[in-house]
Order: C-alpha cells, then sequence, then structure tokens
C-alpha cells in the first residue's frame, strides 16, 4: 500500500471519527426534556431530588413546595425562589439549559443568599433594578434580568 493510499484511509478515517463525535453530540441534544414550569413541580411526587439547595439554605421538598404555594405579592424574593426552585429541578429532570442559563442559575442562587427569602425586595427596589454583585468582586446582572432568563428557560423559550 503506497503512501497516497494511506493518506486516503487517513482523511476517510478522520472524517469518519468527526462524523461519529458529531452525532453523539446531536444525540445528547435530542437527549433534552421538555422544561416545566412552577407549577408542575407543585407535586412532591414528581420531583427527581428529595431536598434542594437555594440561596445557601437547603430545603425539604416539602419546605420548598410550601414557598412555591406562598403569594408572591410584592415580595420579588419569592418570584426568584420559584423560578430558582423551577429551573434546578428541570436541569436536573433532564431540561438542558444555555450557558447563560446557568450564569443566571448562579447568580439568581447568589443573589438569594444575600436578600433573603421574604426580606420584602419590591418591583421598584435598586436590589431587583440594578446589577447585583456578590462579595464586593462578582457581578450579576440585575435580579430582574436573571429572573426573566430562569422563567423563559423554564416556559421552553
Amino acid at each position: 500500500m503506497g503512501v497516497r493510499n494511506l493518506r486516503y484511509l487517513t482523511k476517510i478515517l478522520m472524517i469518519t471519527v468527526c462524523l461519529i463525535a458529531l452525532s453523539g453530540i446531536a444525540a445528547a441534544c435530542d437527549s433534552c426534556v421538555e422544561c416545566k414550569t412552577f407549577g408542575y413541580w407543585k407535586a412532591p411526587c414528581l420531583w427527581p431530588v428529595e431536598s434542594i439547595h437555594i440561596g445557601g439554605i437547603t430545603y425539604t421538598k416539602y419546605q420548598a413546595i410550601d414557598i412555591i404555594c406562598h403569594p408572591v405579592r410584592y415580595d420579588k424574593t419569592y418570584a426568584m425562589f420559584n423560578a430558582l426552585v423551577t429551573a434546578k429541578l428541570n436541569v436536573k429532570s433532564g431540561c438542558c439549559p444555555s450557558s447563560e442559563v446557568e450564569d443566571a442559575i448562579w447568580g439568581a442562587d447568589r443573589w438569594l443568599e444575600v436578600y433573603k427569602l421574604g426580606s420584602g425586595v419590591t418591583v421598584s427596589s435598586d436590589a431587583w433594578k440594578k446589577e447585583f454583585v456578590y462579595c464586593s468582586r462578582d457581578t450579576y446582572p440585575s435580579g430582574e434580568d436573571m429572573f426573566k432568563k430562569l422563567d423563559a428557560f423554564n416556559n421552553g423559550y
């Protein structure tokens, strides 16, 4: 077998390897499940976990469901909690987040560490409207922007 034939076979082999790798990526993308809204996660039997870590606190699924059922009214910490719990459960269940959604999950978790659940963050407050700085070094979008990103993800957009 000549050098020319070896080069030809090597090219075919490389193309085949690339096609196999690409088909695996496509299959991985196809394996993503449809995201669910927070109303879906009100049923404890549907949860893929027994507890969830939100804002530096671990909640049992029953504690988290009680909070999800709490009226949001004027306190945006409850809206953020609902969106974050829903996003984390969606990811655990196989809904595939983009890197932007992963960043929003990370940021929303930090946001709820600082703005504790029930602390009364209003829709017009700086805590909701302005860029969020965590521990004087990490900068995230506003609470509102992170919430919108999580809400869109949870609603399949």
